[in-house]
């Protein structure tokens, strides 16, 4: 499996209370499927996965699967901080029908994350997952950054396909690029990201006057830049306020 477009990662729109808002994450799937985006992420960084109960990310993964149009592409954020809960993650992912998962690297235990832990992980969870792997790297949220020689020794794996890096290192980029030309069914999510970020990052992708829903999805691609299909809709109460350019 390669994947090629943009795949925005969505916000999950919430009630004042903080109850998940499903109709509106109904609408929000519905919109970007009308849109040339290729997928959609469900449950990244962007989506608040960390602040959901075990149900309500049942619920999110179900609502999206069920309004997304079937010719896209459906990736769910599936990342625990044990291999076990990830693989059970992994797997009500599959059950709905998502094609790849996303999974960030565990970071509670932060000084046992040496890298054999990490490649001990990643390969377990590959091993026994239902669904193809992208790996996401996220350090300003995790405070563990991947080292370019870990992703490539992972991407010999032939259940991961890619990795989403969004930590910003254009070099460490393209040394994962270039440590992984010979395997023709990884690809690189973040070989986007370095091409488009200087040019992106110029414009407002926050203005909440912003309805275009292709430069919506091209924004929140590049920055993480919050859902505007459907505008006014409150965040979880308690959730940290990100800056405006954010991983996604």
């Amino acid at each position: 499996m390669l994947l090629h477009g943009i795949f925005p990662p969505i916000t999950t729109p919430f009630y004042a209370d903080g109850r998940v808002y499903l109709k509106k994450l109904e609408y929000n799937v519905q919109r970007y499927s009308k849109t040339p985006v290729a997928g959609i992420v469900v449950l990244g960084s962007t989506g608040e996965a960390i602040m959901l109960s075990d149900e309500e990310r049942r619920e999110v993964l179900r609502t999206a699967r069920h309004s997304c149009a079937p010719h896209k592409v459906l990736i769910a954020g599936t990342g625990a901080e044990s291999a076990i809960e990830t693989l059970r993650l992994t797997e009500y992912a599959a059950d709905f029908g998502y094609d790849a998962a996303l999974v960030r690297t565990p970071h509670f235990y932060r000084p046992q994350m040496k890298p054999a832990a990490l490649l001990a992980f990643y390969r377990t969870v590959a091993d026994r997952s239902p669904l193809p792997l992208l790996i996401y790297s996220v350090p300003v949220f995790t405070g563990y950054d991947m080292a370019a020689e870990m992703v490539i020794e992972l991407a010999d794996h032939p259940n991961i396909i890619g990795i989403k890096e969004s930590g910003g290192d254009a070099v460490k980029i393209r040394q994962i690029v270039e440590g992984t030309r010979h395997i023709k069914r990884t690809a690189t999510v973040t070989e986007t990201f370095a091409a488009v970020t200087p040019r992106m990052l110029k414009a407002d992708s926050t203005s909440s006057s912003n309805e275009d829903a292709e430069l919506v999805t091209i924004t929140a691609q590049v920055g993480g830049s919050t859902d505007r299909v459907a505008t006014g809709i409150p965040a979880r109460p308690a959730a940290p306020v990100y800056p405006a350019a954010t991983p996604g």
